[in-house]
């Protein structure tokens, strides 16, 4: 029983480490980068991280061009996904972005219809109405006048949201062929590659944008080691302990997470009116609903 727990502690522990991902995110965006950077150091970082550890491990890297090709897409996917989230953050705070990027599981029903010709079921349906609703009544109460941004921000964030629900089912389809580690470190790859060519094609971007701070320099490492590379590892280690419904129903509680951490973090700056608070509610409870209704539908062995 104890050693069961432990492996909670563990997933838990990994969710916060995620939670704190838009964090980073913020302080560096305050300290001067922009989204498309920090996309580039942290797909950088990861992706170096990666390559060692597999390296280390002596994993096999070779692959067809097909498979290849796909990684690709993916990767590209995961660098507007991230480029979009720290966009949000960047131009509302942590707390909005959170609660709009919590609709990916959402998201993952239409990108399961897409990929899988999965059929709707009613529960998803009612689910994805309430997740609406409570969108509905965070935009409508918004402080556009003293934050003109916010409606760019809810919108930056959703698309982010849609994104990582088709990388996600794209790489649920992936891994059935490859190892996580070896889709992760090839998608890392390509979405660095895909960044740095916009860096490169963009005149307006100069390389010495790229030079960093001594402390720019140790939040993009805590951020690309710990809340990417590290925080994956972990992710898939306690998925051999605790089945997938339970870690997918506790990753829906990041955005709680992220913004309590926000709020004992920037203060004022993360502090939100009574019907911001209400509409998340309505999101991130309609979202543990949906999988609740998953659970009923396909039990799991796993603990």
């Amino acid at each position: 029983m104890i050693r069961k727990y432990k492996y909670y502690l563990i997933l838990h522990f990994t969710i916060l480490i995620w939670g704190f991902t838009g964090i980073i995110g913020k302080i560096l965006g305050i300290g001067g980068l922009n989204s498309s950077e920090i996309v580039f150091w942290r797909m950088l970082i990861a992706w170096v991280t990666l390559l060692l550890f597999l390296a280390i491990k002596k994993e096999q890297l070779r692959l067809n061009k097909k498979t290849l090709l796909k990684f690709f897409g993916n990767g590209a996917l995961i660098a507007l996904h991230w480029f979009f989230f720290f966009e949000a953050i960047a131009l509302s705070n942590v707390s909005v972005a959170l609660v709009f990027m919590s609709t990916t599981a959402f998201f993952t029903t239409f990108a399961e219809w897409v990929i899988y010709r999965k059929s709707f079921d009613i529960k998803e349906l009612i689910t994805g109405f309430l997740v609406i609703v409570g969108i509905v009544i965070i935009v409508n109460d918004l402080n556009y006048e003293n934050h003109p941004k916010y409606l760019k921000a809810v919108i930056f964030a959703l698309i982010s949201a849609f994104l990582a629900a088709f990388f996600s089912v794209i790489n649920s389809v992936l891994v059935k062929e490859n190892k996580s580690s070896v889709i992760s470190f090839y998608e890392l790859f390509f979405g660095f590659c895909i960044i740095s060519t916009i860096f490169l094609l963009n005149k307006s971007i100069i390389l010495s944008e790229l030079s960093l701070q001594l402390n720019q320099f140790v939040w993009l490492l805590i951020l690309g080691i710990i809340c990417t590379s590290f925080a994956f590892l972990l992710g898939v280690y306690v998925m051999k302990f605790i089945s997938p419904y339970t870690v997918n129903l506790s990753v829906n509680l990041e955005p709680i997470y992220a913004i309590v951490f926000a709020l004992l973090i920037f203060k004022d700056s993360e502090l939100m009116n009574m019907n911001f608070y209400i509409g998340s509610l309505i999101v991130v409870g309609s979202i543990l609903l949906n999988a609740l209704f998953k659970k009923q539908k396909k039990p799991h062995k796993v603990a």
